[in-house]
């Protein structure tokens, strides 16, 4: 399955589960963090620094209300995508943002997170 098939199942999943559940709002940070992804992925022709469009994206973030919300729906990516994500965790830095990004894996729980 290519990139953007996978991230277009996801929306589909996170959608539906959402109604279904009352899932986070993942439309908005998947948005933010897509021009991010040729940086981030994992493959031999990745960019070798973030795009102007990936840090603006990413400083949007910084005003969403609920980093556990943010948490999740980047922790269901990381499952659906091969993230690099010491890149991932850098990234604020990389791009001269204040944002923390806390370092996430696919088994972390979000719960948990204190910012």
């Amino acid at each position: 399955m290519s990139h953007p098939t996978k991230i277009v199942v996801f929306l589909v999943i996170v959608l539906v589960s959402e109604s279904a559940m009352g899932a986070p709002e993942c439309a908005p940070i998947l948005r933010a963090l897509d021009p991010c992804l040729p940086y981030l992925v994992q493959n031999p022709g990745r960019e070798d620094s973030p795009s102007k469009a990936c840090c603006d994206g990413l400083t949007t973030l910084s005003g969403l209300p609920n980093v556990k919300d943010e948490c999740e729906c980047i922790k269901a990516t990381v499952l659906l995508t091969p993230l690099d994500l010491p890149r991932f965790a850098a990234l604020p830095s990389v791009c001269g943002t204040t944002l923390k990004i806390p370092t996430i894996s696919g088994d972390m729980d979000c719960s948990k997170i204190k910012m």
